[in-house]
């Protein structure tokens, strides 16, 4: 069963090796059946010594003596081949080195290419630049893997053609000793005879290599071996295992890529609108200081100024709808005789060129007609009165006119610096964020970099592992030699038993000595039968752990898939994140955009507000007095804006908190990825473990098996001793009746301590065996408790990481929850802000018809009294005449 077992094994593996290693295989069955033959044919040979031990005739002399000439002759035919192996494994060793340099020549220039695209890498300045090195990288990093790949089985072709070699000139060594020893044999039996035997060993020497009279030939090539030789399958099975655990590496090496930071320019909409903190205050602080009215703050910017287009084609109408005009109106309101005036009056349109007149004498009033001819060179009172009323009518317009004016030139300077403070500080806001990308670029850049870093250990990691395995497969080496020593030791104890018994059959006076040492022959195999029973009470406790080392395996591999479940979700979230970013990326090109229109529209305004500041500042200079009656009408409407500005600052608090909480979330989602790729790394790591385990498992089971087949050859060689002591008995009691000369008990004596020192150096080697299987039993011991600590760990690990992961949601949910209620929040509060412009608006302009409909009346009120005036000047100028006519008549 289990050499077929062991076939089923190699023609399965045989399909997956190169070429290569299936011609050393090759030539180790070949060597292995010539191994076989040679002890075939020995066995052969000790059966015809035994045979002819029988007849102590001289004829069986000659027989030994033709037969060891045979035996040295195959020994040369057997020197001539290994001799010739032994060169074309030269060969083969000299091909695999040119092979090797080739190789790593190869990796050189690969390693060589990879230090340059890192320093690419590190000084790539954009994204796309940087993807295309990083997957030059990545296509070098396959090609070095594969190169490594081929170095290491070229290595391990090496190292099995080296141990041939060795194996080989250690076979020719003993060849020759073999062939030495055969021929002292030869000789000292051809010495101890007499002269007519010699003479007719000399032709049976003669008649040896005579082809037709060798009936006892040994078997050739061809042949099939002996039937009672059973083929070892150990050589097939240490091939096997070599192969499969070269074979049974992990390509797949690691990846991540982290996904990058979210940007941070999402708060860029609530930047550009107006806002007056600190950071504006200190900006412009030196054109605030210029102002006189330092102590008041200016409104938002609701003013469009009229100064854009002429003032024909200013629209009077909208000025008054955006609430920025003081509650005193101007009489030039009523009669809208000045096309800049701020009136809510339509005024007619002017055609006419102003540089002849001035301001006031555009203001004044068509003079009334006097319906009644004034005689000349009377004064009257009513034209000193008409003169007084029109000098009175014409300072009041003049000092409202001036009023308005000064108040609106105000306001338009105060709006224009606050554009201009306001067009700085989004211009900062701009910068910070263009600073903020760049910083979170080159942490990108850093991350890369550790990434790499990371990469790099793993490989080095894999280097140490190698090692490892290379160590592992030394100790199999040795191993592999120890039991060819063994079977050396079988072989030479078996010729020896040979000498032994050859020497056995003239012993004759020294037999109580034999028979003594018989009986302690007898108490060894007694200890060796015990030995070899707490051997297979061993190999059974083995059988058992290692079942349970299968079972363990298998439920290491459910929690590997279950793992990668996990993994494929984390993937899915990670390219979503992705989808996030490049939707990111494309609003920040939007950004610059309209960063660019801003810029344009900033040094338009600038150049059209610095020539029409000249024009005002010079006007504003004679009318600066006017300015606190207009910031006493001002206050009222500047603390209702404060109110608001100060609940637009607290929205904009609340909404750059939440910003900061959903950076907060995205910064946690991108350490939570990161762990992520770490637990990806972690069960690669586990599963290249769990391979090693297995293949350390597997090494184990071939080394029982090899174990077994030792223990079943000892059992056969103990049967085959057995039987021997048997035959040694019956030749003692013939040699106590025969009675042989003492130089033959002699030698038997110096056979039989041989013997026994092959028995003890067969105890040493019982006894590393049994060393050895301890060491194993460790080794399992110790890889079972690193196998359920590794999954304890695995476990704890990822029940932290399911912890974290529902921790964090939670935390994003609850942000994004906030984030929800505080826009609403916010736009409620919008809302009300329009509310309430809007309700400014009306009550401005209530107050604004309740101011006209005064003026309205004050001035009927005014006409009235004047034509009282007038009708009682008339009155009394009609009765100066009457009077005089009366005094004439009387």
């Amino acid at each position: 069963m289990t050499e077929g077992w062991h076939i089923a094994v190699s023609t399965q593996t045989l399909s997956e090796w190169p070429p290569s290693l299936v011609q050393l295989t090759s030539l180790l069955e070949n060597k292995v059946k010539i191994f076989q033959e040679t002890v075939s044919t020995e066995e052969q040979e000790t059966h015809a010594v035994l045979s002819s031990a029988q007849s102590n005739s001289p004829g069986s002399l000659k027989r030994h003596i033709s037969q060891s000439q045979e035996l040295s002759s195959h020994l040369k035919d057997l020197q001539r081949r290994t001799e010739e192996e032994v060169s074309r494994i030269h060969q083969q060793l000299s091909e695999v080195r040119q092979q090797q340099d080739l190789l790593s020549s190869e990796l050189r220039d690969f390693e060589a290419q990879r230090t340059e695209t890192e320093t690419l890498l590190r000084e790539a300045p954009t994204a796309e630049e940087s993807t295309v090195l990083l997957q030059a990288q990545r296509v070098l990093q396959e090609k070095i893997g594969k190169r490594t790949e081929e170095a290491q089985s070229l290595r391990l072709q090496e190292e099995a053609l080296s141990t041939l070699q060795v194996m080989l000139g250690e076979d020719l060594q003993r060849y020759q000793v073999e062939t030495q020893r055969l021929q002292d044999f030869s000789d000292k039996v051809s010495n101890g005879m007499d002269g007519e035997n010699e003479h007719a060993q000399q032709n049976n020497k003669e008649s040896v290599f005579d082809p037709s009279k060798q009936p006892e030939s040994p078997p050739s090539e061809e042949e099939p071996p002996n039937p009672r030789v059973r083929q070892n399958p150990k050589y097939q099975l240490f091939l096997g295992s070599d192969m499969i655990g070269n074979g049974s590496r992990d390509p797949d090496g690691t990846a991540g890529e982290n996904g990058p930071r979210s940007s941070r320019w999402e708060s860029s909409n609530s930047r550009l609108a107006p806002n007056h903190r600190g950071s504006l205050e200190s900006i412009a602080s030196r054109d605030w200081d210029t102002m006189s009215d330092r102590t008041v703050e200016s409104p938002s910017r609701v003013f469009n100024s009229p100064y854009i287009s002429t003032s024909i084609e200013y629209n009077p109408s909208y000025r008054i709808s955006q609430g920025i005009l003081s509650p005193a109106t101007s009489e030039i309101n009523l009669y809208s005789l000045n096309n800049r005036s701020t009136s809510p009056v339509h005024s007619p349109i002017v055609q006419m060129p102003r540089a002849r007149y001035s301001a006031y004498e555009t203001l004044r009033r068509r003079e009334p007609s006097n319906p009644l001819p004034m005689r000349p060179g009377v004064p009257s009172k009513r034209d000193f009165i008409e003169e007084l009323t029109r000098q009175l009518d014409a300072c009041q317009k003049r000092n409202q006119f001036l009023e308005a004016e000064s108040i609106e030139m105000d306001k338009e300077r105060n709006q224009i610096r606050f554009e201009m403070r306001n067009l700085l500080v989004s211009n900062e806001d701009l910068l910070r964020t263009n600073t903020q990308l760049q910083a979170e670029m080159k942490k990108m850049r850093e991350k890369m970099m550790e990434v790499e870093r990371e990469n790099q250990l793993i490989v080095e990691r894999y280097r140490q592992l190698e090692v490892e395995m290379k160590e592992a497969r030394e100790v199999m080496v040795e191993a592999n030699t120890q039991e060819y020593a063994f079977n050396f030791l079988q072989q030479s104890l078996k010729n020896k038993i040979q000498d032994a018994e050859d020497a056995l059959e003239k012993q004759t006076e020294h037999a109580q000595v034999v028979s003594e040492k018989l009986w302690h022959a007898e108490r060894e195999l007694e200890e060796l039968r015990l030995e070899k029973q707490m051997k297979e009470k061993k190999t059974v406790d083995l059988s058992s752990t290692v079942a349970q080392l299968e079972e363990e395996l298998a439920a290491a591999l459910q929690t590997s898939t279950q793992s990668t479940a996990e993994l494929s979700l984390q993937q899915k979230l990670k390219n979503e994140a992705e989808a996030r970013l490049e939707e990111l990326e494309e609003s920040l090109l939007e950004k610059n955009q309209e960063l660019h229109l801003v810029q344009q529209t900033v040094s338009r305004l600038q150049g059209e507000v610095s020539g029409k500041l000249i024009d005002k500042e010079r006007t504003l200079e004679e009318e600066i007095q006017l300015r606190e009656r207009a910031q006493l009408q001002c206050r009222q409407a500047e603390r209702t804006l404060e109110d608001l500005q100060m609940e637009m600052q607290t929205l904009t608090q609340s909404k750059e908190d939440l910003v900061k909480q959903l950076k907060q979330a995205q910064e946690k989602m991108i350490d939570l990825e990161s762990d992520l790729e770490e637990m990806h790394d972690n069960e690669q790591r586990w599963v290249s473990k769990h391979k090693r385990a297995i293949e350390q498992t597997e090494q184990l089971q071939l080394r029982l098996l090899q174990q077994k087949d030792l223990t079943e050859q000892l059992d056969c060689e103990k049967a085959v001793l057995e039987r021997q002591i048997r035959d040694l008995r019956v030749e003692v009691q013939e040699l106590q009746n025969s009675r042989v000369q003492e130089d033959v008990i002699t030698r038997a004596e110096s056979k039989v301590k041989e013997l026994e020192n092959a028995l003890r150096t067969e105890e040493r080697n019982k006894i590393v065996l049994t060393n050895n299987i301890g060491k194993l039993e460790r080794k399992i011991s110790e890889l079972s408790d690193q196998m359920e600590e590794e999954q304890k760990l695995a476990t704890e690990q990822k029940d932290l990481m399911a912890q974290r992961i529902r921790s964090l949601k939670r935390q994003l949910n609850d942000a994004e929850e906030e984030a929800s209620r505080k826009d609403a929040q916010y736009r409620h509060t919008q809302r009300e802000l329009g509310e309430e412009r809007e309700s400014t608006a009306r009550l401005q302009k209530q107050l604004l018809d309740q101011h006209l409909k005064m003026k309205r009346n004050e001035s009927l009120f005014s006409r009235q009294t004047l034509d009282n005036l007038r009708l009682d000047l008339s009155g009394d100028e009609d009765d100066e005449p009457e009077a005089e006519q009366l005094s004439s008549m009387t």
